[in-house]
């Protein structure tokens, strides 16, 4: 796209930013509104000495100013725009300010592609969304892409990419595959755009502290995964994301809906990645594979290849008869319960130790705490609100779990309760925060520590 169709839309420009982030994406986005002329305030809850990396970043840039640990509702006034990101309350006061002043609201990647739109650059859309296996289905689509070669360009979702900086990359005929959780659809709502192949997972609890404990708020922003489709865009559903439409969803539905299934795919094919949950993980991309008009031998290549994406059910490796696995991004008991009960089934016999837990998303964990007392050798939890339920739930003579506070202390246990023929495994079910800044930083240390272990 060429630098005097998108920077038209932000040089000399009012443009509050409502959160600067430690992850990359609201720096980048910053970065990229600030270099096409724009003028920008920067705000964020965090304090100046928790951004210090961040704002680093941002230094060279005299066109920023900055309110930090805290908001101001003037920086909600007299603007062009206002850039929000993830988490930001539906009931947010300053973002209210704005709507009251008729100030357009905007999430980056609906920014993207309503100029995308408005710029008549043509692109194919392609967006995955679920409560769980977002990252592991597009990382199934990015290899076919790749396999395929494909000129695309990830968004969404995906951990240190900003999305306002691919205007600057994105050409015709060019192909977006995004991850989108349910914050960033709530950005599509705002520029009533859906993507043209909408892969929607599954639907079950998760982020209800943020929906008040509702479910159906939380379907509402999901829609926007199907709801502006044409005739000519396509839906690839399973039968649990079927399901959730049908109880959840009373409108019309324009795109052309397929339920992907793993018997379509061809019997023969082995996989590295296991699991039911998987199972549907590539049927679905396996028939977006088949809607891009990929070649049968690209997508079993691609598909029977597959390593697993970091965080999901991802093999570390094994030392001393001990396995490993990082299933750091199952974040609610349901996907925790689903990688153990896959783990079950491919290692028959092999003991498993969890380590999990942590802060709570107003869960119900009856199930989660049943399934551990069954099937579990040991568990260690951090220490969180997801944690006092699990142990509110566990019967009054289960004693195989310990809590700590921190992740060393955590696989060091894990290791001493460990056999040769052992599994442990990272499988929260739980949010980070508290004994973590962010999931990424969990699940990183706990890379870390067991790589230590394993060059020992």
């Amino acid at each position: 796209m060429k630098k005097s169709q998108y920077e038209n839309y932000f040089r000399d420009t009012n443009i509050t930013v409502m959160g600067i982030g430690l992850l990359g994406r609201g720096v980048g986005d910053i970065k990229f509104l600030a270099s096409c002329g724009a003028n920008i305030i920067a705000t964020d809850l965090k304090e100046q000495k928790k951004l210090v990396k961040s704002l680093r970043q941002l230094k060279r840039f005299k066109n920023i100013d900055y309110t930090l640990g805290k908001h101001l509702v003037s920086d909600f006034r007299n603007r062009d725009m206002i850039v929000k990101s993830a988490g930001v309350s539906l009931d947010n006061k300053y973002i209210e300010t704005a709507h009251k002043e008729h100030i357009p609201v905007h999430m980056s990647f609906g920014l993207v592609l309503d100029i995308l739109k408005k710029e008549n650059v043509r692109v194919t859309v392609i967006g995955v969304t679920g409560s769980k296996g977002k990252s592991t289905t597009t990382g199934l689509i990015e290899a076919l892409l790749k396999k395929a070669n494909l000129t695309y360009h990830l968004a969404g979702n995906i951990r240190g990419v900003a999305n306002l900086p691919l205007l600057k990359k994105i050409n015709d005929g060019d192909i977006i595959l995004a991850e989108l959780d349910s914050w960033q659809l709530q950005g599509l709502h705002t520029v009533k755009i859906s993507p043209n192949i909408a892969v929607f997972t599954n639907f079950f609890e998760d982020h209800l502290n943020y929906y008040e404990g509702s479910m159906r708020n939380y379907f509402k922003d999901k829609t926007a995964i199907f709801r502006y489709q044409t005739e000519d865009d396509h839906l690839i559903l399973t039968s649990a994301s079927k399901k959730a439409i049908k109880k959840y969803y009373r409108g019309t539905i324009i795109g052309k809906q397929c339920l992907a299934r793993f018997k379509h795919l061809p019997k023969s094919w082995e996989y590295n990645i296991f699991g039911k949950h998987n199972e549907k993980n590539l049927a679905q991309a396996y028939h977006v594979g088949k809607l891009l008009g990929i070649t049968q031998s690209i997508i079993k290549e691609a598909l029977t290849t597959f390593e697993g994406v970091p965080g999901r059910f991802q093999r570390l490796g094994a030392k001393n008869g001990i396995t490993f696995f990082n299933d750091n991004n199952s974040t609610t008991p349901e996907s925790t319960v689903v990688s153990l009960q896959s783990l079950k089934k491919q290692y028959p016999g092999r003991d498993i130790i969890l380590i999990g837990g942590g802060a709570d998303k107003e869960f119900h964990y009856q199930k989660m705490a049943k399934y551990i007392e069954r099937n579990v050798k040991f568990t260690l939890l951090f220490s969180g609100g997801a944690t006092d339920k699990l142990r509110m739930c566990f019967s009054a003579q289960f004693e195989n779990f310990m809590e700590t506070l921190n992740m060393k202390t955590a696989l060091n246990i894990a290791l001493d309760y460990a056999h040769r023929g052992d599994i442990i495994i990272l499988s929260p079910g739980a949010a980070s925060f508290g004994v973590f800044n962010n999931e990424y930083e969990r699940g990183d240390q706990y890379v870390r520590y067991v790589k230590q272990y394993m060059k020992k």
